[in-house]
């Protein structure tokens, strides 16, 4: 009787604040149903989704390291391109206070990542720093929120095992040989962070030309681990 009582309450409390402060999908802005997070129904199926965890063989966003250096696997939840829905969904991330939407993505990267035999080994999440004065005007690193959203999914130990040296500028605006000199040297692996671990899955929003992830990938190696490392982004430019 009590739990009926207090399915009845929450569901309640549930209508009254969603007519109160109703919701808006992010992509066609149409109200939400209560049971709905971020996206409508129509607007979550037509999402650019990779469907990387379907390939048996290698993709384009592997071959982005090819002849750099070595990563074991890299995955992407969407395709990014201009005037799409997955460029709305970035932006919202990182400039409209998305830290609910970063961890909602995460979990659904989580969701096809682990269809994928390629990444079962994985066994610790390392998300992408960001220096401390863009944290604190941002108010959050949104790869830390992806990551941890992932590891919901994945059940994985989140790790914060990089740090930026120094405060660089946005890589949005860059060329690709702007933003090779931007991070380059920029990431260091903190003492012993990763000592219990064999696989480590390096985490950002988005892959475009590789170098963010390259250098975290080298400073993980340069630090001294000895295991393997893969990459997983909400979004790779296509």
């Amino acid at each position: 009787m009590k739990s009926h009582l207090l399915q009845l309450f929450n569901e309640y409390s549930d209508g009254l604040r969603t007519l109160v402060f109703p919701r808006y999908c992010i992509i066609c802005e149409d109200e939400l149903n209560r049971n709905r997070e971020h996206f409508c129904v129509q607007c979550e199926a037509n999402l650019h989704y990779t469907y990387f965890e379907k390939y048996s063989d290698y993709t384009f966003a592997d071959q982005v390291f090819w002849g750099r250096l070595k990563i074991e696997h890299v995955f992407a939840l969407l395709y990014y391109e201009k005037a799409t829905s997955t460029r709305e969904i970035l932006h919202h991330i990182k400039y409209n206070e998305g830290i609910d939407l970063a961890n909602y993505m995460g979990k659904m990267m989580g969701e096809r990542l682990i269809q994928s035999d390629r990444f079962s080994t994985i066994d610790v999440i390392v998300p992408i720093p960001v220096h401390s004065k863009k944290e604190f005007s941002r108010g959050y690193n949104q790869s830390q929120i992806i990551a941890e959203g992932l590891s919901e999914t994945i059940d994985c130990h989140v790790v914060e095992a990089l740090y930026r040296k120094s405060h660089d500028e946005s890589q949005t605006r860059k060329s690709k040989d702007e933003r090779f000199k931007n991070v380059k040297d920029k990431f260091a692996l903190r003492p012993n962070a990763l000592d219990d671990y064999q696989h480590v899955l390096i985490v950002d929003d988005v892959l475009t030309t590789g170098s963010t992830l390259e250098f975290a990938s080298r400073a993980i190696y340069e630090g001294g681990f000895q295991g393997k490392v893969s990459l997983s982004t909400i979004a790779v430019a296509h």
